[in-house]
């Protein structure tokens, strides 16, 4: 399938398709993580709640929230916090492990079911390749956040160096696959990793992006040789 369909039958498919294969593999998504990462991805979820800048008393959404780390650790600030997913699966998990002063909502990125200007900050990790239009992800984060607030994205993406960028087809090509074996869960989701990253844009295509949809002063922050990529822009208000 491919990464962003042009038309709406194929967005609706794609969309369907995610969620049934993050149904399928909630239970075990955050060990998988932990070992593909060799424990590193909690660390990289705290950078990106770090440049959100967050305080407490703020509002916070992350969205394709997935078991919930993001939105844990946005609540630790002091935010009181919306995760929202399309998994109910995934949501059920969150839920079962807590957390204070989060409401776990099940919902569209694409279409968040909230009204303008109703958070400071909005994150998402791990789900930009997930969804079917980066345009609408970012226009839907942007119309959701105050002026002024931070507009914030983790993702994995192909390093730029040369030996990160040798070695990292191969690690995703066969390490992800293998460990979905070894704990007992359906090896297509983690095939699908290694193409998901693949068609994805690089750092420079998604930070032109965010720039479309009104969202300034973006800037890029590689981690890891540049495999993993937090993007973060500020909403400016309407007519600047």
């Amino acid at each position: 399938m491919e990464q962003y369909p042009t038309n709406e039958e194929g967005r609706q498919a794609k969309a369907a398709a995610n969620r049934a294969m993050f149904d399928g593999i909630a239970s075990r998504y955050d060990c998988m993580n932990r070992l593909m990462s060799l424990g590193q991805d909690r660390i990289w979820r705290r950078r990106l709640v770090d440049l959100g800048q967050v305080v407490p008393g703020m509002r916070g959404l992350d969205l394709c929230c997935g078991t919930g780390d993001v939105a844990r650790e946005l609540a630790r600030r002091g935010a009181s916090v919306v995760g929202l997913d399309a998994s109910e699966a995934m949501l059920a998990v969150a839920g079962a492990r807590g957390g204070e002063g989060i409401t776990w909502v099940q919902g569209d990125a694409l279409a968040i079911p909230f009204s303008d200007d109703s958070f400071d900050v909005a994150t998402i990790a791990f789900g930009n390749r997930n969804v079917t239009d980066l345009a609408t992800l970012y226009a839907e984060m942007r119309r959701v956040v105050v002026p002024g607030g931070r507009v914030l994205s983790l993702e994995i993406n192909r390093p730029a160096s040369p030996l990160p960028a040798a070695l990292f087809p191969l690690y995703f090509a066969h390490v992800p696959a293998l460990l979905a074996r070894v704990l007992g869960v359906d090896p297509a989701a983690y095939r699908y990793l290694p193409d998901s990253v693949r068609r994805y844009p690089d750092p420079d295509a998604v930070a032109a992006i965010m720039a479309t949809t009104g969202l300034r002063d973006i800037v890029i922050t590689r981690l890891l040789g540049g495999i993993i990529v937090i993007h973060c822009g500020v909403v400016i208000p309407s007519g600047h």
